[in-house]
């Protein structure tokens, strides 16, 4: 149980800073630019919290613990990788494929955004179980 708490913690820490750093100062304008009015003038928090407390969730289960088996934080890395364009990669492609007018540039760098920080999420998940070893 421990571990598992240890583990979340990790991951949901390095995820909450992660995007927060992103959405905050690298790409603040660029969500605005690229949707426009699709967007609100400030984000539901309380949606946003389920997605991260969830989110945190699927990254230990499918990444954090198959690295903690395995003893490697690549595989926290690549099965974060795989998890983060798999759930971005859904949402992302989905909209190209059923929204008018969804920017093409807008789900590129989200989808890599997503695998980028899922694969993050996923090594501080691991780490964090690895120093209190």
């Amino acid at each position: 149980m421990k571990t598992a708490l240890v583990a979340y913690a990790g991951s949901l820490g390095t995820l909450l800073v992660l995007d927060a750093i992103w959405l905050g100062i690298v790409a603040r304008t660029f969500y605005r630019d690229q949707l426009g009015d699709l967007m609100l003038p400030s984000p539901n928090l309380g949606i946003a919290a389920i997605f991260y407390l969830f989110f945190a969730v699927a990254v230990v289960v499918l990444a954090v613990y198959p690295a903690i088996t395995s003893g490697s934080a690549w595989t926290a890395v690549i099965y974060g990788l795989i998890l983060g364009l798999a759930a971005y990669g859904t949402y992302d492609v989905t909209n190209l494929a059923t929204l008018k007018n969804w920017p093409p540039l807008m789900s590129i760098v989200d989808l890599v955004w997503g695998g980028f920080i899922t694969a993050m999420t996923a090594a501080g998940g691991f780490f964090a179980v690895r120093a209190l070893s």
